[in-house]
């Protein structure tokens, strides 16, 4: 059993070995060092990216990888022609659109409880009512097709 659970970490071992072993290269030339005001850099020799960072009630998609490539090449090109690069970039746990999802959920919490029990409202009571009495009668629910055609065909 040992075996397999070791047979099924070796490609795992493999990349954290390259990882430990390129990390601790880098850190011995200081490859991803910028310096701040103790050396100024000269005319010409700095870089500064941005990102638009995406808000977290989207999702991410290709183009955020896209425009982020472009940005992370330019500054290790830069990085590597000897200019101090800055690249502050995280993503943002912050703003407007997180505030007021935080703000709901505290408020859902405080009506309905943690986890939340929501109350049916009168309308779905009578709506399951009506469906059990159809469901006994043998009759289709409202919400069923009727017609045997497809959308095609009825063209």
């Amino acid at each position: 059993m040992e075996a397999e659970a070791e047979k099924s970490l070796v490609k795992r071992n493999f990349l954290r070995d390259n990882e430990v072993k390129n990390q601790m290269l880098w850190k011995e030339h200081d490859v991803y060092r910028a310096e701040s005001c103790e050396k100024p850099p000269e005319p010409g020799e700095k870089f500064f990216g941005n990102f638009p960072f995406p808000y977290m009630n989207g999702t991410l998609h290709l183009g955020h990888a896209f425009s982020l490539s472009k940005l992370e090449f330019s500054a290790r090109y830069h990085r590597l022609r000897g200019a101090n690069v800055l690249l502050p970039f995280a993503f943002h746990g912050t703003g407007m659109p997180i505030n007021a999802s935080a703000d709901k959920l505290a408020r859902e919490i405080k009506q309905f409880g943690n986890p939340p029990v929501f109350p049916q409202s009168d309308e779905e009571e009578q709506g399951n009512q009506q469906e059990a009495e159809d469901e006994k009668a043998g009759a289709p629910p409202d919400n069923k097709l009727k017609g045997k055609k497809s959308k095609a065909a009825s063209k």
